[in-house]
C-alpha cells in the first residue's frame, strides 16, 4: 500500500501493481480477533464450508484447490490450481490471491489481513468496468470474512458494492 493511501481507503480496495508488474486490487483490514482465529476462518474446510463455501482445498503446501464462484460472477466460473505460499498463520495463495495476516496489539489480540488479487483483464469489459466487478465481488468476501468472525454466522447473500460510485485509487478510469 503506497503511503498516500490512508488505511479507510485500502479496507474498502485500492487498484495498484505487484512488484511484478502486474494489477491488482488489494484490501487491507484490521480484525479484533487473533491471528489464530482469522487463519482458521480461512483455512479449517469446516469453517469455510459455512461462510465461503465455494472455495475448497486442504490446508497444507502445495495442496490443490477449487474456486467456484456465485453465479452472478462475470468472470470465469471455476478455477483451480495448487497452493502456492502456505505459511501458517501468515501467508496464503491460491492461484493469483494473495493473504498475508499480520498479528496486532500488544498481546496480539488483532490481526491485520491484507488481501491481493490480480486483475486479469477482458476484452468485453473496459478497464475500469473489470476493476469495478473485482473491487465488489472480493469485498463482499473480505465482508462475509468478518461477519463470520465477529457474529459466527454466515451471511451468504450480500448486496455488491457498486464500485461505479466509489472513487477508487489507482483504478484505470475511463479505459
Amino acid at each position: 500500500m503506497s503511503s498516500t493511501t490512508d488505511f479507510a481507503t485500502a479496507s474498502t480496495g485500492i487498484v495498484s501493481k505487484r512488484e511484478d508488474g502486474l494489477p491488482c486490487v488489494v484490501f487491507e483490514r484490521r480484525l479484533p480477533h487473533p491471528i489464530e482465529t482469522v487463519w482458521a476462518a480461512l483455512t479449517a474446510p469446516a469453517q469455510r464450508a459455512v461462510w465461503v463455501p465455494g472455495i475448497r482445498f486442504d490446508p497444507m503446501p502445495e495442496a490443490p484447490y477449487d474456486i467456484w464462484f456465485g453465479d452472478e460472477c462475470e468472470g470465469p466460473s471455476h478455477v483451480s490450481g495448487v497452493l502456492g505460499a502456505f505459511d501458517p498463520p501468515r501467508e496464503l495463495a491460491l492461484g493469483s490471491i494473495y493473504i498475508q495476516l499480520r498479528a496486532e496489539g500488544e498481546s496480539g489480540e488483532g490481526c491485520h489481513l491484507t488481501f491481493t488479487d490480480v486483475l486479469w483483464y477482458d476484452n468485453k469489459r473496459t478497464k475500469t468496468q473489470f476493476a469495478n466487478a473485482v473491487l465488489g465481488g472480493w469485498h463482499q468476501f473480505l465482508d462475509r470474512l468478518e461477519i463470520w468472525l465477529n457474529e459466527g454466522r454466515a451471511e451468504l447473500r450480500l448486496a455488491e458494492v457498486d464500485y461505479s460510485a466509489i472513487d477508487v485509487p489507482g483504478r484505470p478510469d475511463g479505459e
